[in-house]
C-alpha cells in the first residue's frame, strides 16, 4: 500500500513503535504523526501505554515516550 493510498502527506513523520519493546501482550501498535504533531502523538503513545500496558500516566512517562520516538521520511 503506498502513503498516497493512505492519505499520508510526504515529509518528516514521528513514530511510535510498540513493537521495539517487549511486553507480555506481543504488541504490535505503530502510532504515526507528521513532526509538526509530536506533542499529540506523544499524548496518544502516553494513553495506549497507560490503557494497554498499566504505566502511571506521568510527566517522566511522556518524556520517556518523546525519546523513543523515530523520525521517517515519507
Amino acid at each position: 500500500m503506498s502513503i498516497a493510498r493512505l492519505g499520508l502527506r510526504p515529509g518528516t513523520w514521528v513514530v511510535a513503535n510498540c513493537a521495539r519493546f517487549p511486553s507480555e501482550k506481543d504488541c504490535q501498535l505503530v502510532i504515526m504523526a507528521p513532526v509538526s504533531q509530536r506533542a499529540d502523538l506523544v499524548e496518544a503513545a502516553a494513553a495506549h501505554a497507560v490503557a494497554s500496558h498499566g504505566h502511571e500516566d506521568t510527566p517522566d512517562l511522556r518524556h520517556e515516550l518523546d525519546g523513543f520516538l523515530e523520525t521517517v521520511e515519507l
